[in-house]
């Protein structure tokens, strides 16, 4: 499967809005102790992440095979819909995600010093004007075989 596949990611936003509605269903008829265990995991679902005990490879699987979706290239309000953005884009975290008891933000970012640096530098590192001229050329060199 190709990395940017825009239909897999697609599917992973079906099979998050299935888990949803999965835990809103078992949160009607649970007791309150049972509502503290469910609500960080809706949580963590609204937030883009599969909680614990849900298979997200498997989720995903099944939804892609109950439906087709689209191969079009994602939208702004897709990327920035779930976590998409960062699933495509893991390099973009410096660190590793932790989950958190906030009802809101079920997620925090911890990473060392040396793991902002390195991603830091690895973002400068494309930016070095050798690199913008060599991506400038072969924009050029693009439009021209239009």
């Amino acid at each position: 499967m190709e990395l940017n596949q825009p239909a897999h990611y697609r599917a992973r936003m079906a099979a998050l809005y299935h888990v949803q509605k999965q835990i809103r269903a078992d949160l009607t008829s649970a007791s309150p102790t049972q509502k503290k265990v469910l609500e960080p995991l809706l949580a963590q679902a609204r937030a883009g992440v599969f909680p614990e005990g849900f298979n997200s490879d498997e989720m995903v699987l099944l939804m892609e095979k109950r439906q087709t979706f689209s191969k079009e290239p994602l939208t702004t309000a897709e990327l920035l819909t779930l976590n998409t953005f960062f699933e495509i884009h893991p390099q973009k975290i410096c660190g590793y995600q932790v989950p958190t008891s906030a009802r809101y933000f079920p997620f925090t970012i911890k990473g060392t010093r040396e793991e902002v640096e390195a991603a830091i530098d690895t973002t400068l590192a494309i930016l070095k004007p050798s690199n913008l001229e060599a991506l400038a050329l072969e924009l050029e060199h693009n439009l021209l075989h239009l």
